[in-house]
């Protein structure tokens, strides 16, 4: 309860605005087109922006309020509590500006990355992550390359929280394993780096146009087309025809050879005389095969059936047998239902069809398809396409159906549907290969999230990597890493004993990190007094600069980290703005809340009065032998022993009920201070204001301008060290 506590605050509050912000605005590498640097960062979410820079600047005035308007220099239990209640309202406004909850578009974006050590990836959350990419799942991938690429990608999608920012920080500083990787935050590095669907199936593909054909024995001829994708450079497929149960040299003319296709031609046809006789005969078939194309792959349709019909009937429709169950790949872009013409081919008929869904989701697993086939004298088969939708699932077997209805043909003659099928049933289903690589991916990123991961599963894990020495990925160890890496070894062995994070769901390392927290700040807290005392400095100016300092440098590290890696000023300015408002309000209010709970419910003792004062009668008793003193008592009777506290509040026990206690917190010069921090704050906000409109973005821009803010606001934060001196000192305030 001494005055260092407030004075820190103020302290590192100005440190962490002026000073901080000035070494962002200044940060930023230059414009740079062919590594997507911008060379400035703007703040994209104004709601949080402003959230948090009111009650950055509230925070510091409501201390004023507190400490010297409704109780001078002391924290009542009301006090206590309204202070920490605070910290929910700040995180809650905040977190409800970043959700957009007071506007009319609210968003819940998805998230993946890990957390503080033990998450880890699942397969659908791979899929995702490059459905988001607009790359999609293919077999084709290398599964190793795609995970770095995804681990970087996810890293970048959810921004560092300011823990890990000052833990990277720290360990920056301090030479041990970084938990954020470089560049964190710009996911448009690493998106182009990895090869698009298109780019992994540029194979040339090559079809029968139709999977069958049929042929009136009068025809005398008929032309069965092949396909080729893309009609990229010269291509060469050869082709022949084989017997089903037509016969070749009786029912039509064997043929093969080779199919020449030139630069910028897709379509070859193979003509095939049919031979005509007087016998009575039921249809007959026979096939025509493609084979060794000259480059890429042949397609579904490698064969085509050739009937051979006889009579002169406009035939039936419908969906043979082999056809009336399609199983389709998600990544597909098609779904293909064959529809037959039988028995009989002759003059055009037609019929409707249509999709109905049944697991699976009519517009997002699938485009609605209806309309009208009509085969035309000749045509026995045509094929009803469906779009598929890819929607990234890791895993899939949905369902919906094509049904044929409304026949129209010659009404003497035409059978319609006959007793032939009418419906078929699509099912739509993950690509195994794609799956396979998935699943590989998402072991490795697994593998790759473990060098960033913040805790540990062992004693022995934090013992080596507190003897370890860390870098930045990719590059070797620098000489100031060995340096600060073996000043600090000690430290780094004396926290390594605290619990992993996955003792007791990491409950266990927290309150344990908690006493090792305290118990460091009560040595820092020593080390400050003894370096102010040695140096003829009070203590409320130690706190404002050497110990603020101090707590602010992880702070100045973890924002321009934010500031170079993300493609916004959000994370950096708000790490200064955000960090300032919970410093008072959980910081001061939690310890405040607890100290003025204690000292209400439990009184006064020898200690409280021997520092504030005590009251004792002029007889020579005092409050302490149990005399009760009530309000009628004459004050004339009272006099006042003068405490020890050296923070002139000898005598604050006398703003106290006689017999009662409160948590004393002198507000000494705190006044001045925290004046002079809310003005300097006021003009720092104007000049990020001025900067986005006139040079574009809050930090970075152009170096001359940007040189120039920057030396105001370190000249703001000079003033504020000066003046508060002054004050301490009793020059002015």
């Amino acid at each position: 309860a001494e005055e260092p506590g407030p004075s820190t605050i103020v302290g590192s509050a100005a440190f962490n605005l002026l000073m901080i912000i000035a070494y962002c605005i200044v940060g930023i590498p230059p414009a740079d087109a062919e590594n997507n640097e911008t060379g400035m960062r703007r703040v994209s979410d104004m709601g949080v922006f402003t959230v948090t820079g009111f009650f950055s600047i509230f925070a510091y005035v409501w201390l004023l309020i507190i400490l010297m308007v409704v109780t001078p220099n002391k924290v009542g239990v009301e006090e206590g509590v309204l202070t920490f209640l605070y910290f929910p309202l700040v995180v809650g406004l905040a977190y409800g500006a970043d959700r957009n909850w007071f506007k009319g578009d609210k968003i819940n974006p998805n998230q993946h990355i890990l957390s503080v050590a033990g998450h880890e990836f699942r397969a659908y959350e791979a899929s995702a992550l490059l459905k988001q990419a607009g790359k999609g799942a293919s077999g084709d991938m290398d599964a190793e390359e795609t995970a770095a690429f995804l681990t970087r990608m996810a890293m970048a999608q959810n921004k560092p929280s300011r823990a890990q920012l000052r833990i990277n920080a720290m360990r920056q500083l301090t030479g041990g394993k970084r938990v954020v990787p470089k560049n964190v935050g710009k996911a448009s590095d690493y998106v182009s780096k990895l090869p698009t669907l298109d780019e992994l199936h540029e194979t040339p593909e090559v079809n029968f146009a139709s999977g069958e054909y049929s042929v009136l024995e009068s025809g005398g001829m008929i032309a069965v087309s092949v396909v080729r994708l893309p009609a990229k450079g010269p291509f060469t497929v050869k082709y022949s025809t084989e017997g089903v149960t037509a016969t070749a040299g009786e029912d039509f003319e064997a043929v093969a050879g080779t199919l020449e296709f030139k630069d910028g031609e897709e379509e070859k046809e193979i003509q095939i005389k049919i031979k005509d006789d007087d016998e009575v005969e039921d249809d007959e078939t026979f096939m025509v095969k493609i084979a060794e194309p000259s480059v890429g792959i042949i397609g579904p349709f490698a064969s085509t059936t050739v009937t051979i019909i006889d009579d002169d009937e406009p035939g039936e429709i419908g969906i043979k047998e082999k056809n009336v169950s399609v199983t389709v790949l998600e990544k597909e872009e098609k779904a293909h239902v064959m529809v037959s013409r039988m028995n009989g081919s002759a003059g055009p008929i037609s019929c409707d069809y249509k999709t109905t869904a049944g697991t699976a989701v009519e517009g997002t697993d699938y485009k609605p398809a209806t309309g009208t086939l009509t085969f035309e004298a000749g045509q026995i088969s045509k094929k009803v396409d469906v779009t598929i939708i890819d929607t990234g699932a890791y895993e899939k077997n949905a369902t919906f159906t094509v049904e044929l209805t409304n026949f129209k043909g010659p009404e003497t003659r035409s059978k319609g549907f006959a007793d032939h099928k009418t419906t078929a049933t699509v099912t739509i289903v993950h690509d195994a290969a794609a799956k396979e690589m998935v699943d590989n991916v998402t072991k490795m990123m697994n593998m790759n999230m473990e060098q960033y991961n913040v805790g540990s599963s062992s004693w022995g894990g934090q013992f080596t990597e507190a003897l370890e020495i860390g870098c930045e990925d990719g590059e070797t160890p620098s000489t100031g890493d060995y340096v600060m890496h073996y000043i600090t070894v000690p430290w780094k062995l004396i926290f390594a004993i605290i619990p992993p994070t996955t003792y007791g769901g990491g409950w266990v390392c927290f309150f344990a990190a908690l006493v090792m927290v305290g118990v460091t700040t009560i040595i820092i807290g020593d080390i400050a007094a003894l370096f102010g005392c040695v140096y003829g400095l009070d203590k409320a100016t130690t706190a404002i600069t050497f110990v603020a300092l101090g707590t602010s440098l992880p702070d100045t590290f973890a924002s321009k980290s934010a500031a170079v890696g993300d493609d916004t000023a959000d994370a950096a300015i708000g790490n200064v703005t955000g960090s300032n408002a919970v410093n008072v309000f959980l910081g001061l209010g939690l310890p405040w809340m607890i100290a003025a709970f204690k000292w209400t419910s439990t009184g006064p003792d020898d200690v409280w009065y021997a520092k504030y004062g005590m009251p004792v009668f002029t007889d020579g008793t005092d409050i302490r032998m149990g005399v009760d003193v009530t309000a009628d008592d004459d004050e004339s009777k009272i006099t006042w022993i003068e405490g020890t506290d050296v923070q002139k509040c000898e005598l604050c026990a006398k703003e106290v009920p006689i017999g009662k206690a409160a948590f004393i917190m002198p507000a000494g010069t705190l006044g001045l201070s925290v004046a002079t921090f809310c003005t300097c704050a006021l003009i720092c906000f104007a000049i990020l204001v001025y900067r986005r409109g006139a040079c574009g973005a809050e930090l970075g821009g152009p170096p001359g301008p940007a040189k120039t803010h920057a030396i105001i606001l370190v000249g703001l934060w000079f003033t504020y060290i000066i003046v508060s001196i002054l004050g301490n000192k009793g020059v002015i305030g």
